[in-house]
């Protein structure tokens, strides 16, 4: 009897130490729930597929404008899931609502077959950097945890760089 249990035990710990590692991830330096992981991931996504088509934009050409519409539309459904309703406002207008959203910037630049300058670039950036505060709102309410999330995410997705390069293929 003694030799089954102290077979069990390893067994035992090893299972509480597995169940305890799939609960809790850990995105730059913060512990999260798995959940908060998974929208994190889920975010990272829509992001890059947003970063990737504000790359290939081409004022003469309607489809990347398209393909940028349909990024933002995602982002905005896929972030806001966890999001009170304010911050969604909040996020909606960034992505699509206000006149200086990423949205609106691309359609004005599209209408009137705007080359992308510092200007543009820096407009889209500004709106960008915001929505990804506000996708990182919900997943902790300390303002240091969710500025290293929001670092590892930048980080990650390589906004900076890609958004240095919008606009670069015309």
């Amino acid at each position: 009897m003694k030799k089954k249990v102290y077979w069990l035990i390893p067994f035992l710990i090893l299972g509480l130490f597995l169940t305890g590692c799939s609960r809790n991830k850990v995105y730059g330096t913060v512990v999260v729930s798995s959940n908060n992981y998974n929208q994190i991931q889920t975010n990272k996504k829509y992001v890059n597929q947003l970063l990737k088509a504000l790359e290939k934009f081409d004022s003469e050409k309607p489809k990347t404008a398209e393909n940028i519409y349909s990024a933002v539309d995602k982002l905005d459904k896929e972030a806001s899931k966890n999001m009170n309703s304010q911050n969604k406002k909040a996020l909606r207008d960034v992505l699509i609502d206000n006149n200086k959203s990423i949205k609106n910037i691309i359609k004005n630049a599209y209408q009137n077959h705007y080359g992308f300058d510092d200007d543009l670039s820096g407009s889209i950036s500004t709106e960008f950097y915001k929505a990804i505060h506000l996708t990182v709102k919900p997943i902790t309410k300390q303002t240091a945890n969710r500025k290293k999330i929001y670092n590892e995410f930048i980080k990650e997705t390589k906004a900076q760089q890609k958004l240095n390069n919008v606009g670069n293929t015309q």
